[in-house]
């Protein structure tokens, strides 16, 4: 890896877009910034070095790979033979989903996904997340239980996702695929590197037949990409904020229960 291979390697992933201030605009960087990266003049930091190699599909230290190598690059080549056009030409919706797998590859695998619930105080629910790769596509699949503590009534969701990281956040939207009536947004804020134990956001939503949204504090905890699955699912549920069977840093993470 040359640091001396990040001009011409920028200049190449550019020649793939419509124009580069529409790039500039998508990764989130000053336009007049990004021409001093393109220029050599200046250096990304490492914060804009991730957010420029998530939004072509690359690892950071992928950019610095030679130029001949980056052109032959699964999420490059495409680009360059225009089986992919990211830019004005293509604004779809799901673009937004394509070129995930390398940004988050390494966030793959199960979760336990805790938040306060409006349904019930002093309550945690806990649903179980997880994140695979389908035909190159991040997905999503969550499964969330609950009882009422008064009545004994069983509610049970599930939800089908896409993934995607703009930036350094992650993005799921999913939908309600057995009432079929909602759909959830949950955006994740990764913080410095060694965080992925521990993701906090915030995840919202509204269904067809309320009229206020529910917005809510998140913590998703990694469990790992190979689990016991049956010993997860037995976590899934309603607690009370002083379960022992709560995870205490899950608890000292979320705002509102303490801090860390």
């Amino acid at each position: 890896m040359d640091e001396e291979n990040l001009v011409p390697n920028l200049r190449l992933l550019c020649s793939t877009e419509s124009s580069i201030s529409e790039c500039c605009r998508r990764i989130g960087i000053n336009r007049q910034q990004f021409n001093k990266y393109l220029n050599g003049s200046s250096r990304p930091s490492s914060a804009n070095l991730r957010r420029i190699a998530s939004y072509f599909g690359l690892k950071p230290l992928e950019l610095l790979m030679a130029p001949e190598s980056l052109e032959g690059h699964p999420s490059v080549l495409p680009r360059l033979q225009g089986m992919v056009t990211p830019g004005a030409g293509a604004t779809g919706f799901a673009t937004a989903f394509d070129g995930q797998s390398a940004p988050l590859r390494r966030y793959l695998g199960y979760y336990h996904s805790y938040f306060h619930t409006e349904s019930w105080k002093n309550a945690v629910i806990c649903a179980l997340v997880r994140l695979d790769e389908r035909d190159g596509i991040i997905c999503s699949k969550t499964i969330e239980r609950s009882r009422d503590p008064e009545d004994g009534t069983l509610y049970l969701s599930k939800y089908d996702g896409r993934v995607a990281m703009l930036g350094n956040r992650i993005f799921i939207l999913e939908f309600q695929n057995l009432a079929r009536d909602a759909l959830v947004e949950t955006v994740l804020d990764p913080v410095g590197r060694g965080q992925q134990t521990y993701l906090r956001g915030t995840t919202f939503g509204i269904t067809s037949r309320q009229r206020s949204p529910f917005m809510a504090p998140v913590v998703w905890h990694y469990l790992g990409a190979d689990i016991d699955l049956r010993a997860a699912l037995r976590k899934v549920g309603l607690f009370d904020l002083q379960s022992p069977q709560l995870d205490r840093r899950v608890m000292a993470i979320l705002p509102g229960i303490g801090t860390l």
